[in-house]
């Protein structure tokens, strides 16, 4: 394993707080060139004698023969080593539980699952034991936030009050100002005067800027940065005149030499896939936000092809200088039979995801193709090029041929029972108009991290949402994780003393269609309740657009007569500008979709009651689903118990974990799906909650909020 741990190395420095993108489809999978067998990315050597500290270093490590397990513990109780530098330091009993077993899996090679809870501190938690051990871990997250956390906030602290270390962000190619095509841009620049770009040219002369497009005070504009961000598709690497400068470059240098790096799962997913060539060499992965790792793992292993995949192929000056011109048009002319063809099979007013399930001969004939294209582009290969021109075209062949073979994949439908084919409309980065994709999506993912992920390395997988009622059977099964020890953290906080959970007597189960005005009646009435016991300070989440907007119309109006904010998701503002209203206004209410049940952070008494209309089950008719559904049916498994259940329980826990946030926090969550009462999986869907005092009348809503409860 690698042994590059710089126990006594200078703090580094760090870029100053900025949003992080993380990275977004199959095609950014590639954006980090990976390093050659011949240069490993752990390049450094392992037999140099490691310098001692100096007499007066407080970080001094060899004395210390302890086992780590007693000193990861000394780090974090009361009296201990941090509590000895911050006055206001409070021990927490959960944190130090799993910085233990943390620090057992560390020593012992051995996966862990670790279930915490808000309050817990586990990102510093696994920080912690990973540094203190000197061991080389690699942080994977889903989450643009707790990436800020970690890089910006966990990380520096752990260095300035336990020991220095190196630690670097790794991200995607396209977050990086290319110098190349920066020095072709600027003539034109020089005409149209763009104002963001005009400060990425004073941020140049910052010798502290790392090339991250994300950290320019004025962002670019969309198709301004497209021209200047790193491509893979357009990088000559070592051929290109600025490689010695190169951003991207710098990024991987800093990664080679860290002991802490930071990723997210869909980069950590196709090192997997690539057997670890990717990233740098670690001793041990940490996953959080593991409840995200079979969703990402699906996503990251599906091949997705569009139109304007092909049509930006086209629109390439070298490709148009050298490709035959028939082979160019007949691309053209596939292209556009292909998309007109698929929707005549899904039709023009389908919505969602739409199976495909035979293959589609006018997208096999686009393949081909573009496998003409191809070898037209070998044939006419121009002679006395360059070194980075020979780089470049090398990689518009090889793109040429990916796109081939994609295209091919999609189309084929040949392989049901590996892969679920389906067809929707999405909106790319920078378009006004959706436009159709084919997806071929893996129908399950375990063997594949089983065998490409947990097979190669210990792992850490945590969450706040990995166990029902304890068990992490349904986790494990469903990313193949084997072996490993299961550990569920107390609660940090004290669920029976500031928090309830309402679940009323009604009157209707969840119906849909025409038969629903009943049910959705019933359902705002309680909602208006409810908001008004709480003043506002209000999650109204809703597990469909549909419901939503059927409920906003019933109370929207008559609480914003009242005196109330209302914010609605996909009506008012982005997701970032809601939250931001939601904090700053008074007596605010959200009308919320999935993205509200996680990674939202609203502590204090502005967000006081968090509402959820029913259990969040998987749309039935969505292809993935229905194809994995039908697996277990097929196998005689209990479809609905072992798979569509379990999902729907876990994404419940995260959607009521937006309520209690800090100790300060107090609230009511709220519960209107019927079910929990008549059917039998109420009792498993109630134990897997946070054990907050159950209530059932309006009138205790009323009396908690008032303060005078009985």
């Amino acid at each position: 394993m690698a042994k590059r741990a710089k126990k006594g190395s200078a703090q580094p420095e760090l870029a100053q707080d900025a949003a992080l993108a993380p990275l977004d489809g199959l095609s950014d999978l590639l954006d980090i060139p990976p390093h050659a067998p011949d240069e490993p990315f752990d390049a450094a050597p392992d037999d140099l004698p490691e310098a001692p500290p100096p007499e007066d270093d407080p970080f001094a490590w060899p004395n210390d023969d302890r086992p780590l397990v007693e000193r990861v513990e000394e780090d974090l109780r009361a009296g201990g080593t941090l509590s000895r530098s911050l006055p206001d330091y409070e021990e927490r009993k959960a944190q130090i539980i799993m910085a233990q077993r943390v620090a057992e899996a560390l020593e012992r090679d051995q996966h862990l699952v670790v279930e915490a809870g808000t309050g817990t501190g586990k990102s510093f938690a696994y920080l912690l034991p990973i540094v203190r051990a000197g061991k080389v871990g690699l942080l994977s997250t889903a989450n643009k936030a707790l990436q800020e956390q970690l890089f910006y906030k966990d990380i520096p602290f752990t260095q300035r009050h336990v020991q220095p270390f190196e630690a670097a962000l790794v991200k995607g190619m396209g977050n990086y100002l290319c110098l190349d095509h920066y020095n072709e841009e600027l003539s034109f620049q020089a005409l149209v005067q763009t104002p963001g770009f005009a400060t990425v040219q004073r941020m140049l002369d910052d010798d502290d800027w790392d090339g991250d497009l994300d950290l320019v005070p004025e962002s670019l504009p969309a198709d301004v940065r497209a021209k200047v961000a790193a491509d893979s598709d357009q990088c000559a690497w070592r051929a290109c005149p600025f490689f010695n400068q190169c951003y991207v470059k710098r990024m991987r240098d800093r990664a080679r030499e860290a002991q802490v790096i930071v990723v997210n799962h869909t980069l950590l997913l196709l090192d997997a896939e690539m057997g670890g060539f990717l990233l740098p060499e670690r001793d041990v992965v940490v996953i959080d936000e593991a409840h995200h790792l079979e969703e990402e793992a699906t996503r990251a292993f599906t091949i997705s092809v569009t139109p304007g995949r092909v049509t930006s192929l086209l629109a390439q000056r070298k490709l148009r200088e050298v490709a035959d011109e028939r082979n160019q048009q007949e691309v053209n002319s596939a292209n556009a039979d292909t998309w007109e063809a698929l929707l005549r099979v899904v039709g023009p007013m389908a919505r969602g995801r739409q199976h495909l399930r035979e293959p589609l001969q006018q997208g096999l004939r686009l393949g081909d193709s573009l496998e003409d294209l191809a070898q037209s582009l070998q044939r006419n290969r121009p002679l006395n090029m360059t070194e980075k021109d020979e780089q470049l075209f090398e990689r518009l062949v090889k793109r040429t041929r990916t796109l081939a073979s994609d295209v091919r994949q999609v189309f084929r439908v040949d392989h049901p029972d590996e892969r679920v084919y389906y067809v929707e409309m999405t909106r790319g980065a920078g378009r006004r108009a959706p436009q159709p994709q084919v997806s071929a999506a893996p129908l399950g993912v375990a063997e594949l991290l089983r065998e490409k992920l947990f097979g190669r390395v210990p792992t850490i997988a945590t969450s706040a949402t990995l166990a029902i009622d304890g068990d992490f059977s349904f986790f494990r099964s469903r990313v193949g994780l084997e072996g490993s020890r299961d550990v569920t953290l107390p609660y940090a906080f004290d669920y029976p003393e500031v928090a309830r959970l309402y679940i009323p007597r009604l009157r209707y189960e969840p119906l849909y269609g025409p038969a629903s005005g009943p049910y959705l009646d019933e359902m705002g009435e309680q909602m208006r309740s409810l908001v008004e016991a709480s003043e506002g300070r209000a999650f109204l989440l809703f597990s469909s657009q549909r419901a939503l907007e059927e409920v906003y119309g019933r109370i929207g109006a008559d609480l914003e007569v009242d005196g109330y904010a209302t914010l609605v998701q996909g009506r008012d503002f982005a997701r970032s500008e809601l939250l931001r209203q939601f904090r700053e206004r008074e007596r605010a209410v959200l009308f919320g979709l999935k993205s509200f049940w996680e990674g939202v952070d609203v502590p204090g008494d502005a967000l006081s009651l968090v509402v959820i209309d029913k259990l969040p089950f998987d749309p039935p008719d969505d292809p993935v689903q229905e194809a994995r559904v039908a697996r277990l049916k097929a196998e005689g498994a209990n479809w609905f118990g072992a798979y569509v259940l379990p999902n729907a329980i876990l994404r419940l826990k995260q959607g009521v974990g937006r309520l209690i946030r800090t100790r300060d926090d107090r609230g009511v969550m709220a519960f209107l799906d019927k079910r929990i009462q008549t059917k039998g999986y109420g009792r498993q869907v109630l134990l897997a909650l946070p054990p907050a005092r159950r209530i059932s009348d309006i009138q205790a809503v009323r009396a908690f909020f008032d303060g005078a409860e009985r």
